[in-house]
Order: structure tokens, then sequence, then C-alpha cells
């Protein structure tokens, strides 16, 4: 495994985790605006719950590309498809997040 190849990794996947929080967020927020609602502090748990899902999945790629280093040796070479990785993983991450929040906050819903 080449020490050079997995900080390359972790500095790309790293230099796009907060543009990732960024969209999420502003998806959740959106969603939340959607609707008339009543937000307690149980859901202030839930939505940091929900960031650190979101940022546990995220780092889904990060091990994924840094097994294929180490396990095949880059075989599959994966830093090929990083960019598909990322912008399909955010945008089902931000639809998700903001269908989510709709039906969480609708005033249609009583549960």
């Amino acid at each position: 495994m080449n020490t050079q190849t997995q900080v390359t990794i972790l500095d790309w996947w790293e230099s796009k985790r907060l543009w990732f929080n960024i969209l999420v967020g502003i998806s959740g927020i959106l969603g939340i605006l959607s609707g008339i609602f009543e937000f307690l502090l149980v859901d202030l748990l839930g939505v940091l719950a929900w960031g650190i899902l979101a940022n546990i999945l995220f780092s889904t790629g990060i091990v994924i590309e840094l097994l294929d280093d180490f396990y095949l040796k880059g075989k599959l070479k994966l830093y090929r498809f990083r960019w598909a990785f990322l912008v399909s993983g955010t945008l089902l991450y931000c639809a998700w997040t903001f269908l989510y929040a709709i039906w969480y906050f609708s005033p249609f819903l009583d549960f």
C-alpha cells in the first residue's frame, strides 16, 4: 500500500465534505420550511443524528477507495469514478433529506 495514495484519497474526499454538508443542510432547511411545523428540542437531536449519518455515508467513498488501494492494489481504479460517486451520492442524499423533512414536518400527517 502506498501511503501517498492514501493521503491523496483522503485529501480528495475530505476537501469535498464541507460542500456535501452545506448542500444536505440546505436541502433539509428547504424541506422544513416548506411545511407548517412545530420544531421541538427532540427534533434538533434528530437533525444532528441525520447529519452524523450523512457524514458516515459520505465516508463510505473514502473507505471503498482505501479498500481498493489496500487489498486490490488499485486494480479497480475507483478513483476514475470519484466524481460520479460524489455527485450521485450527494444528489440522492439531498433528495432524501428534502423529502424526509417534508414528510416529517407535514401538517397533513398526524401521528
